[in-house]
């Protein structure tokens, strides 16, 4: 089978294509994450994958010009504007609206380049919503005619996570847009406060 695989940072990436590769699949990765902010972590984060697909020898289509405005757009918000209001929107909304535009990118280049299936590494990690990433995958496959290769593979992500770590990879401190980057700073600001109180 020929799949178009969403790549969302290098570390994720170990295992799927590692098995992808395993059960003799044709893939390609693709590269679209306007979520990621700021565009600093957004080069590390591209970089890391370059660096991995050279070493690993695998293809990548990258979508790497800088677009932070797709992401924003899907809130009425201007970039400016979420810097200024991080309570909104709600997480769990947000994240079903970035799931959605990351595999809906996917879902219609697979289709325009003739792949059988689209699939994504967010399916590694298990501080993504697994079932939410599924449901989104099979409705994308509908609308767009081609399959959406699901597997579970976050039994493998503390392998993964060790293999990131031995290889050097960049390994991020925050899932990748403005609202979780400021969630993980006001949590590691909480624990400093409650250490400091003791």
């Amino acid at each position: 089978m020929k799949i178009l695989l969403h790549i969302c940072c290098s570390n994720c990436a170990l295992y799927p294509v590692k098995i992808i590769q395993s059960e003799e699949h044709d893939f390609t990765g693709f590269w679209f994450n306007p979520n990621i902010h700021p565009f600093e972590e957004y080069d590390s984060r591209l970089a890391s994958l370059k660096r991995l697909s050279s070493e690993w020898k695998f293809d990548v289509f990258y979508m790497e010009e800088y677009t932070p405005e797709e992401y924003f757009r899907m809130f009425n918000m201007q970039e400016n504007n979420a810097l200024n209001n991080l309570n909104l929107p709600p997480s769990p909304d947000r994240c079903k609206s970035c799931y959605r535009l990351r595999l809906e990118k996917t879902a219609e280049q697979a289709q325009k380049q003739g792949f059988d299936a689209f699939s994504t590494t967010l399916l590694i990690s298990p501080y993504q919503d697994f079932e939410q990433i599924s449901t989104t995958g099979k409705e994308l496959a509908e609308k767009y005619n081609v399959l959406f290769h699901l597997k579970d593979y976050r039994p493998h992500f503390r392998d993964d996570m060790a293999l990131s770590k031995e290889l050097g990879l960049y390994r991020q401190k925050y899932c990748g847009c403005i609202f979780s980057r400021e969630e993980r700073k006001r949590k590691k600001s909480k624990r400093t406060r409650g250490q400091t109180d003791i």
